[in-house]
C-alpha cells in the first residue's frame, strides 16, 4: 500500500472568498506606511494562502512582507508573511502568500479550519 507522499500541507478552498484587510509591512526590508488594502482570500493551508487584490504589486525580484487580518470562522486572526508569486486574471491580481504561523498559533489555525469544514464552507484540495 502506497503512503501519502505529499510534502506540502493540504489546501482548503473556500466556497465563498473571505474579504479581509492586508497591509504591506515592508518592501525589500524598507518599512512601508500601514495602509489597509481590501483583499479576498480564496484558499488557505497551514503555511500559506491565495489572495486577490484590486491592484498590482510587483512581486518579481522584490521581497514584500505583508500582514493579514482576517476571520475564518469565529476569531480574528493576524499573521505575517511574504508574497511569493502573482498572476493576473479577470482584472484581479492573485498572490501566493507564504504565512509565518507561530508555533503557539498552529493549533488555533487548525481549529478554525476544522470549524469551516464542519460548516461545509471549505473543500480540501
Amino acid at each position: 500500500m502506497a503512503g501519502n507522499r505529499r510534502k506540502s500541507p493540504f489546501r482548503y478552498v473556500l466556497d465563498e472568498p473571505i474579504t479581509f484587510e492586508l497591509y504591506i509591512v515592508s518592501l525589500n526590508f524598507t518599512p512601508a506606511p500601514r495602509k489597509p488594502i481590501s483583499a479576498q482570500m480564496h484558499d488557505i493551508s497551514r503555511s500559506g494562502c491565495l489572495v486577490s487584490l484590486p491592484l498590482e504589486i510587483p512581486v518579481g525580484k522584490n521581497r514584500i512582507r505583508v500582514a493579514l487580518d482576517f476571520v475564518l470562522n469565529e476569531d480574528p486572526m493576524h499573521f505575517e508573511g511574504h508574497l511569493r508569486w502573482n498572476k493576473e486574471e479577470n482584472n484581479r491580481h492573485y498572490y501566493g502568500v507564504e504565512m509565518e504561523v507561530p508555533e503557539d498559533q498552529k493549533d488555533r489555525l487548525q481549529l478554525e479550519l476544522r470549524g469551516l469544514a464542519g460548516a461545509n464552507r471549505i473543500r480540501v484540495m
